[in-house]
């Protein structure tokens, strides 16, 4: 999968190398990280790109254009099945607040709806995380099943 560009940042998708690094607790060269980072659920994120090994269906670092900072992370939890991938990500505090997230779900929603083998894209997130929930929706996502742990939301491709 190529890097994606915004007018804002850069979604970096790592190399196996560098979600080895990141897995095994480093932080891969050459990059500037924001403080905060890497965040809490990184090496569970990265985690699961390495166990699915598919590079197409990855782990993106949010690379924040203006200082070339990694403010963040987003990525698959696997690739398609039945059309379907979901996605998770998240932001470090300092960068949060000012539609980092919104943008970035926005660009790989919308390259992932490109794909021929994807025609729904899904996110969860806990029902107290208003941030994201606003995030969500700001990006074209609409809620889906209702639920009391999270809540789930899908991005269909236009016609799908």
């Amino acid at each position: 999968m190529p890097d994606l560009e915004t007018p804002r940042l850069r979604l970096h998708a790592l190399t196996a190398e560098e979600a080895e690094r990141l897995a095994a607790g480093g932080l891969p060269a050459p990059w500037t990280y924001a403080p905060g980072y890497p965040l809490p659920d990184t090496r569970d994120g990265v985690g699961l790109y390495l166990r699915h090994g598919d590079q197409a269906y990855g782990f993106h670092f949010v690379v924040r254009r203006e200082d070339d900072r990694v403010i963040g992370e987003i990525g698959f939890v696997a690739p398609p099945r039945g059309g379907v991938v979901m996605i998770g990500y998240a932001i470090v505090p300092s960068a949060r607040r000012q539609g980092y997230a919104t943008e970035a779900i926005a660009a790989l929603t919308s390259w992932s709806l490109a794909q021929p083998d994807v025609d729904h894209v899904r996110a969860q997130t806990l029902p107290d995380n208003e941030a994201s929930i606003r995030a969500l929706l700001r990006a074209g996502f609409e809620e889906d099943e209702p639920g009391t742990k999270v809540r789930r939301f899908v991005k269909v491709r236009p016609g799908g």
